[in-house]
């Protein structure tokens, strides 16, 4: 799912990759208990727990913990983080059922929004005004939907222009709140869908504007925002964090079985070296 495919790397991932505290996950709420954040996190657990015990069993533990901070979703401009000089604020998004939410993060006298996803609403018009730069969904148009998507006709008109944002409305949202900067995001953004969408958006809307895209970067600072390009290798190993990496800590026993054990084949005579030579380096008994 793309509301929060990516947790599942992020947590196992960082967790192997030298994140040395707890993952720590703000989210709203739900209509009931079961479809808020709290309940979320709960069940990804358990539903990834031959992965979490098998690490815990040979990693350090508090990397893998996982603190939840759930806010409400109906709440309005609340606040729900304030830390370090950023204040980050939430208000409902309207998006397929309750729970949604939209959010602006302040940082030195600087403003940025993001809509997630969403339909056009009130909140998203009166909380994201004065912002330096407003990032909100533009989908595909119902046709892209249909000849590229492979959606009936009937849902593409249904998740094109109610469930989501279609451009044209993502074009008066900004003209109407007119932040220094417009992100459109939110679509599959190719050389067959863009030139589209980029029509739509401007017969509602001509200021400055970017279709988003992967490895894109904005620097915002209170004269001028630029727009750039990230270059990177695709292949890339984790950065030294702040923290040192710690020992493992066994909060669980090994969650192989004597019988499984007993499968083993001994391969230590040919990994002895190495394994002497590492030991030495790192002041290993």
């Amino acid at each position: 799912t793309d509301h929060w495919g990516d947790l599942p790397g992020l947590w196992a991932g960082g967790w192997t990759a030298g994140r040395t505290v707890p993952l720590e996950i703000y989210g709203p709420s739900g209509a009931t208990p079961e479809m808020g954040t709290k309940y979320a996190v709960e069940h990804f657990l358990k539903a990834y727990n031959w992965d979490n015990m098998t690490r815990l069993a040979n990693l350090p533990s508090q990397p893998g913990k996982i603190n939840v901070h759930e806010f409400d979703y109906k709440g309005e401009n609340q606040v729900i983080y304030e830390e370090n000089g950023v204040t980050i604020k939430s208000w409902p998004a309207i998006h397929a059922g309750d729970g949604s939410v939209s959010m602006a993060l302040y940082w030195n006298g600087m403003k940025v929004v993001i809509g997630g996803d969403t339909k056009p609403n009130t909140w998203y018009i009166k909380y994201a005004k004065d912002a330096d730069v407003a990032i909100h969904e533009a989908f595909l148009t119902p046709e892209q939907l249909v000849t590229m998507y492979g959606q009936s006709p009937q849902s593409a008109l249904g998740v094109g222009t109610v469930v989501h944002t279609p451009p044209q409305a993502f074009g008066k949202i900004m003209s109407t709140i007119k932040p220094r900067h417009a992100i459109a995001y939110h679509f599959l953004n190719e050389s067959g869908t863009r030139d589209k969408v980029d029509e739509y958006i401007r017969t509602t809307y001509d200021g400055p504007l970017t279709l988003a895209e992967d490895m894109l970067v904005w620097n915002i600072t209170k004269e001028n925002i630029k727009v750039r390009t990230v270059i990177s290798t695709d292949d890339a190993w984790s950065v030294p964090g702040p923290n040192k990496p710690q020992k493992p800590d066994h909060t669980v026993p090994s969650q192989l079985s004597k019988e499984m054990l007993a499968g083993q084949w001994d391969i230590s005579e040919v990994t002895a070296d190495m394994v002497k030579e590492f030991k030495a380096k790192y002041n290993m008994k």
